[in-house]
């Protein structure tokens, strides 16, 4: 054998512990990662969703609608769909008030 040949146990795939290290971490990254955006995700989300909630009991309409005034309002408006969603379920009942788009 010439020297510059790996010794039968490393080329017979034994894992080198550093790489598997290596390898660990990378994945614990990937992993924070995606919950982190998960996470985002749930927070952004779950607003725009009782906003929808919201609207549908307030003006009589289904939720798909809602979604659509919703849209449409941050659209005519030029606003974020999420905060105008946190506006809306923390302010109080406003009765009669409607939005217009």
């Amino acid at each position: 054998m010439s020297e510059t040949t790996l010794s039968p146990a490393l080329s017979a795939g034994s894992p080198d512990p550093a790489d598997d290290l290596v390898a660990m971490r990378d994945r614990i990254r990937f992993y924070r990662a995606r919950a982190d955006q998960l996470q985002y995700a749930l927070d952004h989300r779950l607003p725009i969703e009782q906003a929808k909630g919201i609207l549908a009991e307030r003006y009589q309409i289904d939720i798909d609608a809602a979604f659509e005034l919703l849209r449409s309002f941050c659209r005519n408006n030029n606003m974020k769909i999420h905060d105008v969603a946190r506006k809306l379920i923390e302010q109080p009942s406003e009765g009669d008030r409607r939005i217009s788009c």
